[in-house]
């Protein structure tokens, strides 16, 4: 039997049951979710009967547990990320029906990149990103570009680790990914093959806010034989960008 942590909050154990789902876990049972919690199976059962009544459980059709519609309400209620994707949405799907493949806009927390919004096609490479998803900030292009302009105690604090490989081309050295950091900030994007899927690559640029603050990254993560070439992929992502920063200030939007 899982056993809960010792002196820990409500909020704590609420959020630690929210968080036993994610992308390869999205439906489980509640026994499952006790062990992802570590929680007493009694108080999950407990936390799980409390939070269906509230929406932010739901059975599906097999009574398995998943993520309930009330969690989607109140996090399209007052979020600076929902606001960005909104404002961006429409830039994106310029990028993204001249590539043909993927489209996606990350922010950094902590040390991951966090997915706001993502757009694909049925004949798109496939690739591990999904909206809500998270993938490690050194392995994804998206990643290096915030990185890239983060202040230079948070890009320290980043480098000394953990630097796990998701493929044999992920770069987990300190002093490699430093010089690459430096070139992304010279150039102003990131192209990356095959660090986090093989036979995929992803090419990101920042979008900045109103006073000149990466707050995101706007890239494609296309199959590695290039259906585009990269420049013309470039021009299309350098001008998104530049179109969501424009409407970002007449809307008044940074993401804080």
């Amino acid at each position: 039997m899982a056993n809960s942590r010792s002196g820990d909050a409500m909020i704590d154990r609420l959020v630690r049951v929210l968080a036993a789902f994610d992308p390869d876990h999205q439906s489980l049972s509640t026994e499952e979710i006790a062990a992802r919690a570590e929680l007493p199976k009694s108080t999950a059962y407990r936390l799980v009967g409390d939070m269906m009544r509230h929406d932010l459980l739901q059975r599906d059709p097999s009574g398995r547990l998943r993520i309930g519609v009330g969690m989607w309400e109140l996090s399209n209620r007052a979020s600076d990320a929902v606001d960005l994707a909104s404002v961006a949405r429409p830039h994106m799907m310029a990028v993204h029906e001249f590539v043909g493949e993927n489209t996606q806009l990350g922010i950094l927390r902590e040390r991951e990149v966090l997915i706001i919004e993502r757009m694909s096609a049925p004949n798109a490479v496939v690739h591990r990103s999904k909206t809500a998803g998270r993938l490690p900030a050194h392995a994804s292009s998206c990643g290096l570009v915030l990185l890239a302009y983060a202040p230079k105690h948070v890009r320290e604090a980043y480098l000394r680790g953990p630097l796990n490989a998701l493929t044999e081309k992920t770069t987990t050295d300190p002093a490699a990914l430093r010089t690459m950091l430096s070139t992304i900030r010279s150039h102003h994007f990131a192209e990356l093959s095959g660090h986090i899927d093989e036979g995929t690559t992803g090419i990101t640029v920042p979008v900045f806010d109103g006073g000149g603050m990466a707050i995101a990254g706007l890239g494609v993560v296309i199959d590695s034989e290039h259906r585009k070439g990269v420049p013309a992929i470039m021009r299309a992502l350098r001008t998104a960008s530049a179109r969501i920063t424009q409407d970002l200030a007449v809307h008044g939007g940074a993401l804080g």
